[in-house]
């Protein structure tokens, strides 16, 4: 079996990409009985974009130095067979959200006034929590990247804090415009929606591809850490960034059971570019290996979940 080759297919075919993404909706639409359901798709559509969105951040920022589509398709890889994922409308804003205020972060490193960009930062969390509340506990996790980054201070502090005041300011005016104060109070974030804390429940197939996630998430640890010295500084700053990150969604993934489909289609953002990033290696037969190991075994945890619907 030539891997080199195989490999090389997965890194820049974009006959193979499109064709993930062929396959992608066709299974999110089989049996084609509910094809007037605007949820199933404003999730497809969205979950879709955000997966073409990564080779964007890919090709801007020069995260991965080889030309690859392998973000984009290992994301919808890995979401692509799980029901659980098909309707969550408030999820897929939620990770397209922070997916935008990636671009913005990334655009800010070594610039000591990115005011707007932690403006842009802010507004983003901010309307995306009227929809799904814990994107405010990203807050601090910006707060990090652009200390990062080395841009951090006291006017992108202020600036990030500014779009939270702005939204809340024009829904206030506009309750009052409106004469019923109660639009601005139910749009208030729910904290006692946002601090539930349960251990998050999986089911026995979930706790395989949990295992097996956070086991490559410790490979490639190893390997960012220990072993990637040649890349350059910019990239080794977006990578820890995004294992520092997805270190914490886990936390949130295992103790918000309520959240839970929300947070694993978040926690695949960063997972896809770390993954995306080790699997590039064209120079090591072993990774080659690993990738189809990885790639078959998503395939058929996810056409377990598919059937287990």
């Amino acid at each position: 079996m030539n891997t080199e080759k195989i490999h090389r297919q997965f890194l820049s075919s974009r006959l193979l990409l499109f064709t993930f993404v062929f396959v992608f909706i066709v299974v999110r639409l089989y049996p084609f009985t509910h094809l007037g359901n605007l949820s199933l798709w404003a999730c497809l559509l969205i979950q879709i974009g955000i997966a073409f969105f990564l080779l964007q951040l890919n090709d801007t920022f020069k995260i991965i130095q080889n030309h690859t589509y392998l973000p984009a398709l290992l994301y919808l890889l890995l979401i692509g067979g799980n029901p659980v994922f098909y309707n969550n409308f408030r999820g897929s804003i939620a990770a397209l959200c922070l997916v935008l205020c990636c671009y913005f972060l990334f655009d800010s490193f070594q610039k000591p006034n990115s005011q707007l960009n932690a403006l842009n930062i802010s507004l983003l969390l901010v309307l995306g929590s009227l929809l799904w509340t814990p994107l405010l506990f990203f807050f601090p996790l910006f707060w990090y990247g652009f200390q990062r980054f080395q841009c951090f201070n006291a006017r992108v502090f202020f600036a990030n804090l500014l779009g939270f005041f702005i939204v809340y300011l024009f829904i206030f005016a506009w309750s009052i415009f409106q004469g019923d104060k109660h639009i601005f109070f139910s749009l208030l974030p729910q904290f006692d929606a946002l601090f539930v804390f349960q251990r998050t429940e999986l089911t026995g197939i979930e706790w395989v591809i949990a295992g097996f996630l956070f086991a490559i998430y410790l490979v490639i640890g190893i390997y960012l850490f220990f072993y990637n010295i040649s890349e350059k500084v910019w990239t080794i700053s977006i990578l820890s960034y995004f294992y520092f990150s997805t270190f914490i969604i886990f936390i949130f993934f295992f103790f918000q059971n309520e959240y839970k489909s929300s947070w694993v289609l978040i926690i695949y953002i960063p997972i896809a570019f770390l993954t995306g990033h080790f699997f590039s290696r064209t120079n090591n037969q072993r990774i080659h290996y690993l990738l189809l190991l990885f790639i078959l075994f998503i395939i058929g945890t996810k056409f377990f979940q598919h059937l287990g619907a």
